[in-house]
């Protein structure tokens, strides 16, 4: 990582944005996919129209600022925070214009007010409509939002949800247990479980995760652990 991180400043220095834009792709392999998750995300959950927000553009807005504010930053962590901070401000930004959202709350009230939510209301009792995540890409898919989405997921993300949530690769191959997961998932608060994209899809430690959405690694390892107690408890 900070091998990239020389060459993305060589590249800065000779004022070089073709190359460093390459650089700066192979410096985080993942984003993409946790960029092109939250979007579906977004649209399963009918807050995004489907297919009208392009990852890549998302990706090639991100190179364009860290381009431009690269000097302001010090080290590969940093950089690695920044990324996914701008993902996440312009994956806001979209819902937040579709869904005429404004937003003056601290992130620390509505986290403790999600936990309240997440503690009192989900359940994976309730009929949902299957929506496998990475395949909705048909522009005829309507939203029904009267029912709960039940989210299902491709076999990299159910590993990558496994890892994050301390839970085995080996249960999401029975089908009634990758609903309830799905059916959790679907109902999360979108700060939750943008904390749980963040350390499965995205990869990223708790202390990364937390200092991405501004919040300390001990909140985040509460909402993990938080999930988890929910998903079994639905078990």
């Amino acid at each position: 990582m900070n091998t990239h991180f020389e060459t993305l400043k060589k590249h800065k220095a000779d004022n070089n944005a073709a190359d460093f834009n390459k650089a700066l792709n192979q410096f985080l392999p993942g984003l993409e996919r946790y960029i092109r998750h939250r979007i579906k995300t977004a649209e399963a959950k009918g807050l995004l129209p489907v297919n009208f927000y392009a990852p890549a553009d998302v990706l090639a807005e991100i190179y364009l600022r860290i381009y431009n504010d690269f000097d302001r930053i010090n080290d590969a962590q940093e950089l690695k925070i920044r990324m996914f901070q701008i993902a996440d401000d312009i994956i806001r930004s979209y819902i937040d214009k579709e869904n005429k959202i404004t937003r003056k709350v601290p992130v620390s009230q509505i986290l403790a007010d999600e936990l309240k939510m997440l503690e009192e209301k989900i359940t994976a009792n309730a009929d949902g409509e299957p929506v496998l995540v990475n395949e909705l890409d048909d522009i005829s898919y309507h939203q029904d939002e009267f029912k709960p989405k039940v989210f299902l997921f491709d076999k990299e993300a159910q590993n990558a949800f496994a890892r994050a949530l301390g839970l085995s690769p080996q249960d999401f191959l029975d089908k009634t247990y990758r609903g309830i997961f799905g059916s959790v998932y679907g109902q999360l608060p979108e700060t939750i479980r943008q904390i749980l994209d963040l350390t499965a899809i995205g990869g990223l430690t708790p202390d990364e995760t937390a200092k991405v959405i501004g919040i300390s690694a001990g909140e985040v390892n509460n909402v993990l652990e938080g999930i988890k107690i929910k998903i079994n408890q639905n078990r």
